[in-house]
């Protein structure tokens, strides 16, 4: 199903449901006002995709694009052959609630996989190690260079104290913290050398990033390094990644093939894609959105109802002959008895 960048979304409906005289950037912020609310109306068949993760602990983090798990399937082998364990997926603290939580911080096999909230990181730093932040293009090595300017701030500690994210220390400065942009150079990365522990908040400064970076913790004893944040690149965003935890006690490196629903991140370029395929609908919202602020609430609801049936017609549409069917059993036991009733 064919959908557009935000650029064909601006040609197509900003003389319609926008504001005509908006420059691209306005355009881009009533985009970014309307559609987190059609992301939240459903589970859009735009908005779902499928991801095999891998962990080797006992919990694991859903990629920076991803809001929820909607099924997954368990290789507790990680041969990536065969997912032949499906994993009921629980809501936030219900092994809490039913047996409380191990030592380890691991949960057992029978509650399947547990939502355990957001974490300011993508990995967590291995217990009784020491880590050095290294800041780099989300591309990795390459070409590319570090943005020219903007500013990434991380609150961490170094096992004792917490840092000051807003007090900028150079590397060479012994470091309380932050990971400053500032010239880019011809390196894609730079390093803080001052050994970390934990991380407590990452967070762009406020300027946007003219390329998205990430931060990976490397291990200041073995080079090792793992993944702290990854896409940053709007202003003003902190970090939020959605964890799960699952039962690990061996620690083997076991993969997850999850279907995800999609989360709307906000639009920073025009080249960013907008998943939601159906114009009709995204006009709707607009101009639902424009009566909102106009304190038009009966127009307003018009527009948000025919939005909502736009999109349930477009996933009735596209599920062709596998519609879902409603089949009664009379006799409770799991047949249907011939001629009864």
């Amino acid at each position: 199903m064919a959908t557009l960048t935000v650029a064909g979304v601006d040609d197509a409906l900003r003389e319609i449901a926008g504001s005509p005289n908006a420059t691209d950037a306005e355009f881009r912020k009533e985009l970014n006002l309307a559609l987190p609310r059609l992301y939240a109306m459903g589970m859009w068949r735009d908005l779902l995709f499928e991801q095999v993760i891998t962990t080797s602990s006992s919990t694991f983090t859903l990629p920076n694009d991803a809001e929820s798990i909607i099924s997954a399937i368990v290789d507790y082998d990680s041969s990536s052959v065969d997912f032949s364990t499906p994993q009921e997926v629980r809501s936030q603290f219900h092994d809490y609630r039913i047996t409380g939580r191990d030592d380890d911080g691991d949960t057992l096999r029978a509650y399947g996989i547990v939502d355990d909230g957001y974490s300011p990181t993508v990995e967590e730093p291995i217990a009784g190690r020491t880590y050095k932040l290294r800041l780099e293009t989300a591309t990795g090595i390459g070409t590319q260079v570090l943005p020219q300017a903007g500013t990434v701030h991380v609150r961490f500690s170094d096992g004792s104290t917490f840092s000051n994210p807003d007090t900028r220390v150079d590397n060479t400065d012994g470091g309380k913290f932050d990971l400053v942009v500032t010239g880019g150079g011809s390196t894609p990365i730079t390093t803080l050398t001052t050994d970390i522990t934990s991380v407590s908040e990452i967070r762009v400064g406020t300027t946007p990033l003219s390329l998205p970076v990430k931060i990976l913790f490397e291990d200041s004893a073995s080079a090792a390094t793992l993944v702290a944040a990854d896409g940053l690149q709007a202003a003003n965003e902190v970090t939020r990644y959605r964890r799960y935890r699952i039962s690990n006690d061996e620690d083997k490196t076991i993969a997850i093939r999850c279907l995800l629903k999609r989360k709307f991140r906000p639009f920073t370029s025009p080249d960013d894609i907008v998943y939601l395929s159906s114009l009709s609908a995204i006009k709707h919202a607009l101009l639902g959105n424009i009566a909102e602020e106009n304190a038009d609430l009966e127009r307003a609801n018009y527009h948000w109802g025919v939005c909502r049936a736009l999109l349930d017609e477009q996933l009735d549409a596209s599920r062709g002959a596998a519609k879902p069917v409603v089949k009664f059993d009379p006799s409770g036991v799991g047949q249907f008895s011939s001629n009864m009733m």
